[in-house]
């Protein structure tokens, strides 16, 4: 007697077949559509800077740090940077990068909490801010949202929109799940939020590298935040261990391979720049600012050394290095700006 095979209903069928692909990467291997990202970082380490940086970039569809961005209007919160100084950033992005400063509102909506009360944005978000009910907040957000539903939404910082006890984790909880909620109702959009570190390095081997163990750096700073442990994307940004100048932007993608960045702030003419007012955003480093020994483990280590200057893919997967190591590889090369690729083939930026 033969067994009876089950067809799927309509409906079953409808499940299986629609909504089986990651919603699309606004800003390549960092953020999708509908997700939440939270970045950490200690006070002055470079995150608002970052951010406007990655305003700007999104903005105009212009790849960022060698990550392809896809261009959409930005809703940025930001309650630490005065309000001159972000002006200046920002001018200053647009001249590096040679596009026009975004027309405020119709593409860029900017909430500065510091800058002069008669600016339409400030007025709304200290309107906000005056009472003490987050769902006020929350309100600010979703009518940002509801006039540009495909929107990269930036807190910067969190704690200072929603001034909740983060120590209580029915709190915290509300909170995200508030987020999330938002998220629902607008899924062509994204968050990312900051959180600024308190919380000292207590490892018994000292700071954890968030280059080569990012895991382990934002369980340190971030282990007791509910709303970041459950993020899609939770990312950090540090000092070089051997450079002031440089900074480390790594973490953990839900799901997905994570690979670090390692970048320097640099003036309106791409060159170094220390943060002030010719603070024109980030690029990677150039080859030779990036040690390798602290960029990759010891066995892709060995793989690079023994990779041509030049070469194709398929010439040296399985045959030099196996294929999904290559992969790998090349994904953390490209992320900090040692190879480049030309017409289907690879080239070693830094031969070390």
């Amino acid at each position: 007697m033969s067994a009876t095979v089950a067809i799927p209903s309509k409906s079953e069928r409808g499940f299986f077949s629609c909504n089986t692909q990651p919603r699309p990467e606004i800003i390549e291997k960092l953020i999708r559509e509908q997700q939440l990202g939270t970045c950490a970082g200690a006070f002055n380490v470079g995150k608002s800077p970052m951010l406007s940086d990655i305003v700007m970039h999104v903005l105009n569809g212009v790849p960022w740090c060698g990550r392809a961005v896809q261009k959409r209007p930005v809703v940025h919160i930001d309650l630490e940077t005065p309000g001159p100084v972000y002006k200046a950033n920002l001018r200053n992005i647009a001249s590096r990068l040679q596009v026009p400063l975004p027309r405020v509102s119709d593409e860029l909506d900017a909430y500065l909490e510091h800058d002069n009360a008669d600016e339409p944005g400030t007025k709304k978000l200290l309107a906000a801010l005056a009472g003490s009910s987050p769902e006020k907040r929350l309100e600010l957000v979703e009518q940002a949202l509801k006039s540009k539903p495909n929107a990269l939404v930036i807190i910067d910082p969190l704690e200072l929109l929603f001034s909740i006890d983060t120590s209580k984790k029915l709190h915290v909880l509300w909170l995200y799940g508030q987020l999330r909620r938002l998220l629902s109702r607008y899924p062509h959009a994204a968050m990312l939020i900051t959180f600024n570190l308190r919380k000292q390095f207590r490892g018994r081997l000292g700071r954890p590298n968030l280059l080569k163990d990012p895991r382990a750096w934002l369980e340190e700073v971030c282990g007791s935040l509910d709303i970041v442990n459950r993020s899609d994307v939770r990312l950090g940004m540090d000092i070089a261990i051997h450079d002031e100048d440089i900074r480390v932007v790594n973490g953990i993608r839900r799901g997905e391979d994570m690979d670090p960045l390692i970048i320097h702030s640099v003036d309106s003419k791409g060159l170094s720049a220390n943060t002030g007012d010719n603070l024109a955003g980030f690029e990677l480093c150039p080859p030779d600012r990036s040690s390798l020994n602290a960029v990759f483990t010891q066995r892709q280590l060995a793989y690079w050394e023994i990779l041509p200057l030049s070469f194709r893919f398929e010439n040296v997967a399985d045959r030099i290095v196996p294929r999904a190591s290559l992969k790998r590889l090349l994904d953390r090369a490209k992320s900090v700006g040692i190879v480049e690729q030309d017409s289907g083939a690879w080239w070693k930026k830094a031969n070390q």
